[in-house]
């Protein structure tokens, strides 16, 4: 099947995390969809033995990925803290273009956690 997320290279390195998330959720949402559907229209035809499969599979990624947003991010903060408190006592100023890219670091620590689930999702339902 041809999508038009096929036009969007997903081995290319310099694209960000962010550009992910904004292409492709759509698509792993529309594919989940037909999944969803059947799990909610039957639920006693459940995988072994027990009600789950896609839906269960979808709310334990958001909530991991979540967490490990939060972890990333603030792994990030506390490294621009770090390194913004070492160029104080060195006698540096803090400049615009530093803390810009400390904000970004930090924005992007954050999205890569759900970034890299949703082009894993994207992948596995595209083959089945």
């Amino acid at each position: 099947m041809f999508t038009p997320v096929d036009l969007f290279d997903l081995s290319l390195k310099r694209r960000s995390s962010g550009m992910d998330v904004m292409v492709l959720a759509p698509w792993v949402i529309a594919m989940r969809m037909p999944a969803l559907a059947y799990e909610v229209a039957t639920p006693w035809l459940a995988k072994d033995g027990k009600r789950g499969g896609e839906g269960e599979l979808a709310l334990t990624e958001k909530t991991d990925a979540l967490m490990e947003s939060y972890n990333a991010a603030q792994a990030e903060m506390i490294s621009a803290w770090s390194a913004l408190v070492i160029g104080a006592m060195r006698g540096e100023v803090p400049n615009a273009q530093g803390i810009s890219k400390s904000l970004q670091d930090i924005s992007d620590a954050s999205i890569e956690p759900m970034a890299k689930r949703v082009r894993a999702n994207y992948k596995r339902l595209r083959k089945g």
